[in-house]
């Protein structure tokens, strides 16, 4: 008891000794800015606080800031990393769009679920700028995640956004950019990285999509979709009159995969993948309709019970026609004529494409219908949301230049540069 009671009485004094410590520093403080010196092993002092104040400290910290106090001290760079696991971050549930610009910069903007700008920030990809992933550590991406103009989709982008220490869960990724640099490895880390909350994929109007960055073992990556949609830039008139599209491959593998899709809609719709065969299409079918699904009371009158759509749609499939589903699954599906559907492929297509195959069960109130044009692309494409230049959006003039973690409204841009210190203790550091 009298060394516990030594220790109680050691650890007042401390505590007494930091808190006259603290209220000195604190009357230093005029405006928000220090004046005068700090007093002295005041440093050393305040590392010696334990971490849970620290941790509270930081919540506070615009993130260059955040960055800069990793260069402190050991401690804090410890704390900080630890932190970015384990602490409650600020969410982000809207849209956040990656852009790049001629520049090489990366521009990174937030719109909250109305599609109003919340805040944007711009860094680069190389050179002395802080990386992404530091920006992003006191942060949790949900809602969209949108890869828009330029190489936004770039292997150092999302190289960044699939460490360790982010918190990323999109239920929606949407790619609609030049991917030439986008790479099977990084783009199938990205995919294992936001794996446990996403439930729908888009590669809408993606430009420089090479054959071999698509395969049914990088989607797969993804775990159980409820939409995908494969949709060069190289559609349109040009496209209609043309019949070379660049082979895709997706196959019959990844299509199976979304017959479990737990969502009331779901959808499946891509463009020049020659691995969909007409029998992976009918064991989508058998597969789909034999899942289990609440049954609809006979007194049923078909309102306010919701309506499980499927929609599979091949365009430009080279082993998928009317014809071939008809001879495959026409003992399985109901054969129907599209009324006025807009212009088609060509005279010699256009009866293809006015032919759509449904199978539905009235028991469980669920519809699945194929087709073969590109109309239906456009009931699950995505728009980007645009920024208005003309409006300020800067709410906060206490930080003008960085993103408070606390204030939902606040305005970042451009991180400071600094330069790399070595912590051999630091095994998920960017700052080496």
């Amino acid at each position: 008891m009298a060394a516990v009671d030594a220790e109680v009485a050691r650890l007042q004094a401390e505590n007494d000794r930091l808190r006259r410590t603290l209220t000195d520093f604190n009357e230093r403080i005029v405006c928000g800015r220090l004046t005068g010196e700090l007093p002295d092993n005041f440093l050393e002092q305040f590392s010696q606080l334990p971490d849970r104040p620290l941790e509270h400290v930081l919540r506070f910290l615009p993130a260059r800031q955040v960055v800069q106090m990793r260069h402190v001290s050991r401690k804090f760079n410890h704390l900080i990393r630890k932190c970015s696991k384990t602490m409650p971050k600020m969410k982000r549930d809207g849209t956040v769009v990656f852009r790049n610009n001629n520049a090489g910069e990366l521009t990174v903007d937030w719109f909250d679920d109305c599609g109003s700008k919340i805040t944007t920030t711009t860094t680069s990809l190389a050179g002395d700028e802080v990386a992404l992933s530091e920006l992003l550590r006191f942060i949790r991406i949900g809602g969209r995640m949108f890869f828009g103009e330029g190489v936004s989709a770039a292997d150092e982008v999302l190289d960044q956004l699939s460490k360790a220490w982010l918190t990323i869960h999109p239920e929606v990724v949407i790619f609609s950019s030049d991917i030439s640099h986008t790479s099977q490895d990084s783009l199938r880390a990205f995919l294992v990285k936001v794996e446990p909350s996403i439930r729908r994929l888009n590669f809408q109007n993606v430009t420089n999509i090479s054959d071999s960055l698509l395969s049914d073992d990088v989607i797969g990556a993804a775990g159980r979709l409820d939409g995908l949609m494969v949709l060069p830039m190289c559609w349109g008139s040009e496209l209609r009159d043309s019949n070379v599209i660049s082979d895709i491959n997706i196959g019959d593998r990844t299509l199976l995969a979304m017959a479990d899709a737990g969502r009331v809609s779901s959808y499946f719709f891509v463009m020049g993948c020659s691995g969909i065969t007409p029998g992976g299409i009918r064991a989508f079918v058998e597969k789909w309709t034999k899942k289990e699904r609440p049954q609809v009371d006979a007194n049923f009158s078909g309102f306010g019970w919701p309506l499980e759509l499927c929609e599979l749609t091949f365009y430009k499939c080279a082993n998928v026609t009317a014809a071939a589903i008809e001879d495959a699954c026409g003992d399985l599906l109901k054969k129907e004529t599209i009324a006025g559907a807009g212009v088609f492929v060509g005279d010699s297509g256009e009866m293809q494409e006015r032919v759509r195959y449904t199978t539905q069960c009235p028991s469980s109130n669920c519809r699945l219908e194929i087709l073969f044009h590109y109309y239906p692309f456009h009931s699950h494409f995505v728009n980007e949301p645009r920024l208005d230049d003309e409006i300020d959006y800067n709410y906060d003039d206490d930080y003008p230049d960085d993103l408070d973690p606390e204030i939902e409204d606040d305005d970042f841009d451009d991180y400071d540069g600094y330069d790399a210190m070595d912590y051999d203790d630091d095994e998920d550091s960017d700052l080496d």
